[in-house]
């Protein structure tokens, strides 16, 4: 899905027999729509009543700069598949490089969720409690579009022959999967406190 292209369009695209857009586009665009809705709920529950507050502000555009990289991660996730599947066919090197250079895309978009994640930890869930479901719904959706970016990371680099880029992956991976899911557990917890 391009700018252009209306989000109807985009489903039709996703659903298509078509190897791309999928689940990696999918994932980083999943991670935008976390970005928005922590930017509605920032802007309703603290901008509307503080529009000075400094902290608010710098989060505003940190979420901004993150839903607009997000968007790119989509469009960058295709073009590396699609040079995997271009790489299936002759195999060798071209596809070691195609698959890894996959696998980097996933974890950048893996890594793109966590720092949404990280971004609402910041926040004093407090101030968002009139509007707390939709708080919950973009750490949701940060968590989707983790779990998206750590499969794909996890399916590229487990056929690559290089063993070393292999295990930094796979290692990479591992830990960061533990840090991830305990941070997400205890954000729910404080948004179920509110509901």
């Amino acid at each position: 899905m391009n700018k252009e292209e209306s989000f109807t369009e985009y489903l039709k695209d996703l659903s298509s027999s078509r190897s791309t857009p999928g689940g990696g586009n999918a994932a980083a665009r999943v991670n935008a729509m976390g970005c928005a809705l922590m930017l509605m709920s920032l802007r309703i529950a603290v901008l509307k009543k503080t529009p000075e507050d400094d902290s608010a502000i710098l989060l505003e555009k940190n979420l901004l700069e993150l839903q607009e990289r997000s968007m790119g991660l989509a469009e960058e996730d295709s073009s590396s598949f699609k040079g995997v599947m271009r790489a299936w066919k002759t195999g060798g090197q071209p596809l070691e490089e195609a698959l890894r250079c996959s696998a980097e895309v996933s974890q950048k978009i893996a890594a793109a969720a966590r720092e949404l994640l990280q971004m609402i930890e910041g926040e004093e869930i407090s101030k968002y409690k009139n509007i707390i479901t939709d708080v919950g719904l973009a750490l949701a959706l940060a968590r989707a579009a983790y779990e998206g970016g750590m499969m794909n990371t996890k399916i590229n680099s487990a056929m690559l022959k290089n063993s070393s880029h292999k295990e930094k992956l796979i290692s990479e991976t591992e830990k960061d999967e533990t840090e991830f899911r305990l941070t997400h557990g205890n954000l729910l917890e404080k948004i179920n406190q509110y509901i």
